[in-house]
């Protein structure tokens, strides 16, 4: 009785090789030379990213103290965390 494993590496010792090997490296290296001129490519790119990175912080730099330039009002009309003594029942009372 053989089991399953042997059947599929007796198969596999028996099919013909599926491809001519001596051609890998030179694919392999075609492959590495691609990627590098990709990488060089996004070098290349480089400064113009810089730039605009540079210009985007600029702009935020310009807006957000022009913005803080305006000033805020005194103070809100409402705060979540606000302690409105004015509205609290002793006061409201008066003096009854």
């Amino acid at each position: 009785m053989t089991s399953r494993l042997e059947t599929a590496l007796r198969e596999l010792r028996d099919t013909p090789e599926g491809r001519d090997l001596s051609q890998l490296e030179p694919e392999v290296w075609l492959r590495v030379g691609q990627a590098r001129r990709a990488a060089d490519a996004d070098r290349g790119a480089m400064p113009m990213r810089m730039a605009a990175v540079l210009v985007a912080l600029g702009v935020g730099a310009v807006v957000g103290g022009a913005h803080a330039a305006e000033g805020r009002p005194a103070r809100p009309e409402i705060s979540a965390f606000e302690v409105a003594t004015e509205l609290a029942p002793s006061t409201l009372l008066g003096g009854r």
